[in-house]
């Protein structure tokens, strides 16, 4: 692995490692602030729940000081009568006694009544009392629901922010991804245009020596240096051309996207190479010509046998 694809590795990992661990924290403030929400409101609930059951007991103890009201009031009336009562008899000369026993206990059972219209008196104050309690606890859990959902507030900015950062992130490795892949592609193309130089550098110095093997044997023979019927040579089209293997035989004769269309001709030569992984396989010459395909065959040996998706262009950049 080149030092460049180190470094990449590298920074792929560690941008790995930052992207999960703000994915943690911001999962972390969701949840906490979830939790508070909760609380806040279950507590907000319970309160609510203590304050509608000290209103109907309110009403109830209210019901009851009510009817005891008007119970002394109507004993306070009849003791009333019964001191008329007792002293009309007095005056009338009826039996005293009798009269201030039931005096007695009429006066008994209206201290009973005082005291429990004491009691009741009493229960209402604690009521109260526990009301405002209770009050004072649902103002407090109002004001920490406010509290929550002012620091919700705050950790929802954070969080916008904190997802601001993950996007740019993420853009940033996607444009770092983007940059490999081009780097990438340079150097393919690169080691691709390399292999087609050595190759045909090796060609010509092949063809030097024969052409120096044949002149020299021409030169003792008295004979002619011109080049023999049918020897191959190089015929590339005048435009930029690239296109694929569509499909090949066993033969070595392959049908490519090029034709007519794109201003190839028939005995035109196109260089033949691979992208994955990157080879540079030779030249082939093309035999026969259709508006938008056409059939070619190799020029000499191939570095490799040729196959569907394999590249075929006019030149390699």
């Amino acid at each position: 692995m080149t030092a460049v694809g180190k470094i990449l590795v590298f920074l792929t990992m560690a941008m790995s490692l930052a992207l999960g661990t703000i994915s943690l924290f911001v999962h972390s403030l969701v949840v906490k602030k979830n939790a508070e929400l909760a609380e806040a409101t279950k507590t907000l609930s319970v309160n609510r729940s203590n304050i509608d059951l000290y209103n109907k007991d309110k009403v109830t103890w209210g019901e009851e000081r009510s009817k005891l009201e008007r119970s002394r009031s109507d004993l306070e009336s009849r003791l009333r009568d019964f001191d008329t009562l007792f002293k009309q008899a007095a005056l009338e000369g009826s039996d005293p006694a009798k009269l201030n026993e039931y005096l007695s206990l009429q006066k008994k059972t209206n201290q009973e009544l005082q005291t429990k219209l004491k009691s009741a008196e009493q229960q209402i104050a604690l009521l109260s009392n526990d009301s405002k309690a209770k009050v004072d606890e649902t103002n407090s859990a109002n004001a920490g629901k406010d509290v929550a959902e002012k620091d919700s507030s705050t950790r929802a900015s954070q969080m916008a922010r904190v997802q601001e950062e993950l996007q740019a992130a993420v853009k940033a490795r996607q444009e770092m991804f983007m940059e490999k892949n081009r780097m990438f592609e340079e150097k393919t193309q690169a080691e691709i245009v390399s292999t087609a130089l050595r190759t045909r550098n090796s060609e010509m110095e092949k063809e030097l020596k024969r052409m120096s093997a044949e002149n020299k044997r021409l030169r003792e023979s008295g004979g002619s240096t011109a080049a023999k019927p049918g020897q191959a040579r190089d015929n590339f089209p005048s435009v930029p051309l690239e296109g694929s293997v569509m499909k090949s035989d066993e033969t070595g004769l392959m049908q490519i996207s090029l034709g007519s269309d794109e201003g190839l001709q028939r005995g035109h030569t196109l260089e033949l190479f691979r992208l994955s992984p990157p080879a540079y396989l030779g030249r082939v010459k093309v035999i026969e010509v259709n508006p938008k395909d056409a059939v070619a065959q190799p020029v000499g040996q191939l570095n490799g046998k040729p196959s569907k998706g394999d590249k075929v262009a006019s030149q390699i950049r």
